[in-house]
């Protein structure tokens, strides 16, 4: 190994291969992403504390492709949290990582992890729903569909007498979270997000679709709503994700939400000057709410 490879300690975590280009167009390594991670982490980690992972590991970084893996029976650092869940579908155990400490961040940015993924419930309260996710995914891959979505689906929920709040996905879409009070289950909470989906296909059939099937969605935006649901995952905001320019899911005021906006702005090496400016999501848990009863 040269001395240019040497691993680094960061934050006690070790680092493998910090010199490796995860970036080249942009020259971002490996050890960039992870000293990103450790500066954001005071923003991030409330999104993942007590909250099971899924790991979207980038190992070759934009060069290779990505793997999913939720099971972390070995190859993390000791001491790392692990909560074991039986799989519905096959009924073994998998040892899922439990977010929640700038360690388990960075050991997991370490096995090649650039966008880590979480699920809307806590380890203690695994069936009940902490937020409802939207995810607005332009078939057009252009954002300015995502965002012309968005303006169809917000009115919806205001309707219900529901806050929400925009992020952007860190790709080509759109992510709408609502807050919820604890009880809510799992269950009510996909059924109800189900049902605002179709109500934004049938306002807005030109433009919005609830069809999973690529051949006929066309060229319209997927209000895509499995998010929902036990062992359903998302990224949470301040995540970064294995597309140009490093970007970041960025959350959002609503007058932000522009057509002309472009996502990739928000990126590793922008966000500092962004985290000055007030906090569009700061008051999401205070707004927590009851879904209504249609």
């Amino acid at each position: 190994m040269s001395s240019k490879d040497q691993p680094v300690i960061l934050e006690g975590v070790r680092i493998t291969h910090p010199n490796k280009v995860w970036w080249p167009q942009e020259g971002i390594t490996k050890l960039d992403v992870a000293r990103f991670y450790a500066d954001i982490a005071p923003y991030l980690l409330p999104w993942m504390k007590d909250r099971l992972l899924t790991a979207e590991r980038c190992t070759q970084g934009m060069r290779g492709l990505c793997f999913f893996q939720k099971n972390f029976e070995k190859g993390l650092p000791p001491g790392t949290p692990t909560f074991p869940l039986t799989a519905e579908s096959t009924g073994r155990e998998v040892h899922y990582v439990v977010g929640g400490q700038t360690k388990t961040l960075l050991a997991m940015v370490n096995l090649g992890c650039i966008a880590i993924h979480t699920m809307n419930c806590r380890t203690r309260s695994l069936h009940s729903a902490d937020w409802l996710a939207f995810d607005l995914d332009p078939s057009s891959g252009e954002f300015a569909d995502a965002a012309k979505a968005a303006t169809v689906l917000a009115p919806l929920l205001e309707e219900v007498k529901l806050v929400s709040y925009p992020k952007t996905s860190g790709g080509r879409g759109l992510h709408i979270f609502v807050p919820l009070r604890s009880g809510q289950t799992q269950d009510e909470a996909r059924a109800f997000a189900l049902k605002i989906g179709h109500r934004a296909a049938q306002r807005a059939p030109a433009l919005i679709t609830m069809e999973m099937s690529k051949a006929a969605r066309g060229r319209r935006v997927l209000v895509d709503v499995m998010r929902n649901g036990f062992a359903q995952t998302v990224v949470p905001p301040y995540s970064v994700r294995r597309r140009s320019k490093a970007p970041v899911s960025m959350p959002l005021a609503w007058d932000e939400v522009d057509p002309q906006l472009d996502p990739a702005d928000f990126n590793i090496r922008t966000v500092q000057r962004r985290l000055a400016q007030p906090n569009p999501w700061g008051n999401f848990w205070k707004n927590r709410q009851t879904l209504p009863k249609e």
